[in-house]
């Protein structure tokens, strides 16, 4: 059984979840994951799962935030286990979360 990691997603001291296997996976592959997900308080939160490195919160906000990943050109990917299926994305180049966050 996969089990869940957390990441603190807002000053409220939310957070959000996300297949702990991830991890693994971002240092396997040695790519950054990403995906948008929702804390209790409605904000939408940019998270990058960086290879070797803890996973982070970049970017914040409201339903803009996930349209934005939304329309990025990364290949998607999805990780299913007994607790669902989780869609994340795979970012080649380091950079693009920089031009992601300005």
């Amino acid at each position: 059984m996969s089990g869940l990691a957390t990441v603190r997603a807002c000053d409220q001291g939310h957070v959000v979840h996300y297949p702990e296997t991830l991890d693994a996976t971002a240092i396997e592959s040695m790519r950054e994951l990403a995906f948008c997900s929702t804390c209790e308080c409605g904000t939408v939160h940019f998270v990058v799962v960086w290879a070797g490195d803890r996973t982070r919160v970049m970017a914040s906000g409201g339903p803009e935030v996930f349209e934005k990943f939304e329309a990025q050109t990364w290949p998607g990917a999805t990780h299913t286990d007994e607790l669902g299926t989780f869609f994340y994305r795979v970012i080649d180049n380091p950079l693009a979360v920089t031009l992601f966050t300005s």
